[in-house]
């Protein structure tokens, strides 16, 4: 007799939120302890705007511990794994399924890469900062939090929004979602200390990255959007490493 779940189709199962944290969830272990690491000794520590603003958000503006908050987030993700625990239970978790979303996750950045390169400034979420380390561990949080905030919180709260409220097709709702999404995605990078300076030009390239990364995102799940996200921008950081030792 045939497994009826070893016919499943890895672009349906992966697409699954329980993939999405599990893949993800590497990333999120390694983006607090690099934070940990590289503010070790430091009094004050350089986060991820999207991260800072959710912390905000949701745990307000007192001096929670980055131990307890680290922590917590990791908790929530495996509480989140547990309630989808049927995934395992019915014989779906596949670890080769993993293995393919990482390779994926290269095709698709290789491919936001090619989109992207019509600009001479590709650079995405990095902050412009000398700091090697410092950069990655960014462009980590980048992938994770952006991702999050604008991809499945913006997308889904403003489609839900427009087919509710406005009575629209889910297909029109999200495409008007992902373009909403992306220009806040774009906009959120002049904001803050931190940000950059307004251009027109970085902002039409952000939103069309916003747009990419939104698409991306509906069509292939959150595990994937946020992989290719933290790869092109660990891309974009090493490429003038690259060059200059080329």
């Amino acid at each position: 007799m045939t497994d009826k779940y070893l016919t499943l189709s890895y672009w349906k199962t992966t697409g699954n939120i329980f993939y999405s944290i599990l893949f993800i969830l590497p990333m999120l272990f390694l983006y607090e302890s690099m934070c940990w690491i590289q503010y070790f000794e430091s009094s004050y520590e350089i986060r991820n705007g999207a991260d800072v603003f959710l912390r905000q958000l949701f745990f307000g503006f007192g001096n929670l511990s980055e131990i307890v908050y680290g922590a917590l987030l990791i908790m929530i993700f495996l509480v989140m794994l547990w309630y989808n625990r049927s995934v395992i239970e019915q014989g779906r978790l596949k670890i080769s399924f993993l293995v393919f979303m990482f390779l994926e996750s290269l095709i698709w950045t290789t491919g936001f890469i090619m989109v992207m390169s019509f600009s001479e400034n590709m650079i995405l979420s990095v902050m412009q900062r000398n700091v090697i380390p410092e950069q990655f561990y960014l462009a980590i949080g980048a992938g994770i939090w952006e991702e999050l905030l604008f991809r499945a919180g913006a997308i889904a709260l403003v489609s839900f929004l427009i087919e509710l409220g406005m009575g629209y097709s889910q297909f029109f709702s999200v495409c008007i979602a992902i373009f909403i999404s992306a220009v806040l995605f774009s906009l959120f990078h002049y904001i803050g200390q931190y940000g950059d300076i307004f251009t027109y030009k970085g902002f039409i390239l952000r939103s069309i990255a916003g747009i990419f990364l939104g698409a991306l995102y509906i069509a292939r799940g959150l595990g994937i959007v946020v992989y290719t996200h933290i790869f092109y921008d660990m891309a974009i950081i090493s490429l003038p490493i690259i060059l200059d030792h080329a």
